[in-house]
């Protein structure tokens, strides 16, 4: 898969621009501020849906500007015509988004189309950060190979947050008691099919980890990922979860109310799941240095990007924001050559960040949010 180009009207501090790629590597380079990050976080919004920085969409639209506007061409591998992906922002109303000019339903039906793997500088703490930046991870991942784990992941989200606002009326107001049975059947059931899935690609991705990990330290020392939900009695593994885990969950949801009223949210479910990473055995994040939590984070972002061919067919586009500074010169070669014969986009402020790379590249200058090749 290659992003051939992107336009921009009234996106951040980009006016009216066009960015186009090569296939190789492409390195946006420019001094800070100048709009670098903003072309991938628009590269991004037709990979995941929105903004890689939690921005609000109204909060990408320039100042003073009542509308912002994308569009994006990207040809799949063995294709000749390219596909077009747009995207209209407004300040009020909804967001239109349309494939070859045909307007999608939402979000939903616009995500796999277009598959990026976004390496940034908050993904070097993958080992040491909280539990919800892992489950980013996964989610963001799977929900680009598989249209119905998306699925089950926003019906999940939905009713989370409606069995949440039914705590919160708990807490000064009787509720209808039947209403928490129905809650407990939907999210113990949605959670069973997300936990499964995350186990799946779990399992798989630890695989290309080790590979990956073992090139880069020479095997000196083995990786692992463990994968542990609510589901799980202890650690069971995918059929103990397919077979007890639904029920186990909805028992944990239907006698714990009244702790959740007092706590004033849902406690059990897959949106308190984690995953370990494990070096020869023991838990990275606690015994691990600094150096070696970064290699076990850069061998799971390439190893997504590996998972992603294998579901997928071709390698999605990688984009990676301002990463290799905050790499030391091993880990940066290591990088470079691990995606050479791939389509990747770099932000960086030094005009030689890719001196070392062996394919085609293009240095595309960013300054003010006006971009010109050099």
């Amino acid at each position: 898969m290659k992003c051939l180009s992107i336009a921009f009207s009234s996106f951040r501090n980009i006016a009216d621009e066009k960015c186009e790629f090569s296939d190789g590597a492409n390195l946006l380079w420019g001094k800070n501020a100048q709009g670098k990050s903003n072309i991938l976080e628009g590269i991004y919004f037709f990979a995941r849906g929105r903004s890689f920085r939690g921005a609000k969409e109204k909060d990408m639209i320039s100042f003073g500007e009542s509308a912002a506007r994308l569009s994006l061409d990207f040809r799949r591998d063995g294709d000749k015509g390219a596909v077009n992906l747009s995207a209209y922002l407004p300040q009020s109303g909804k967001k239109v988004l349309c494939r070859g000019g045909a307007k999608l339903s939402g979000t939903k039906e616009m995500i796999g189309n277009f598959r990026a793997v976004l390496f940034c500088p908050a993904h070097l703490t993958l080992v040491s950060g909280g539990p919800a930046l892992r489950r980013n991870f996964l989610d963001i991942a799977l929900s680009q190979l598989y249209p119905a784990y998306l699925d089950s992941l926003s019906r999940y989200n939905r009713a989370l947050h409606q069995r949440n606002a039914l705590i919160k009326q708990a807490q000064s107001a009787a509720v209808d008691s039947s209403l928490w049975e129905i809650y407990a059947d939907q999210l113990s059931s949605l959670s069973a099919d997300i936990a499964s899935r995350r186990l799946s690609y779990m399992t798989e991705l630890s695989g290309y980890v080790e590979a990956l990990f073992d090139s880069m330290t020479v095997g000196a020392e083995k990786p692992g990922l463990i994968y542990t939900t609510v589901l799980e009695k202890e650690h069971g593994g995918d059929e103990e979860i397919i077979s007890d885990g639904r029920e186990r969950l909805r028992a944990l949801l239907c006698d714990n109310i009244q702790r959740e009223i007092a706590y004033g949210s849902t406690l059990y479910g897959v949106h308190k799941d984690d995953f370990s990473v494990m070096l020869c055995g023991r838990e990275a994040k606690l015994y691990a240095s600094q150096g070696q939590q970064r290699s076990l984070a850069l061998a799971m972002k390439l190893a997504e990007g590996e998972m992603s061919r294998a579901a997928g067919g071709e390698y999605p586009v990688f984009l990676l924001d301002d990463v290799l500074s905050e790499l030391d010169e091993g880990r940066r070669g290591f990088v470079i050559s691990k995606l050479c014969g791939r389509q990747i986009i770099i932000t960086s402020c030094e005009p030689d960040a890719l001196t070392k790379y062996s394919g085609t590249s293009r240095l595309i200058c960013v300054e003010n949010g006006m971009i010109k090749d050099v």
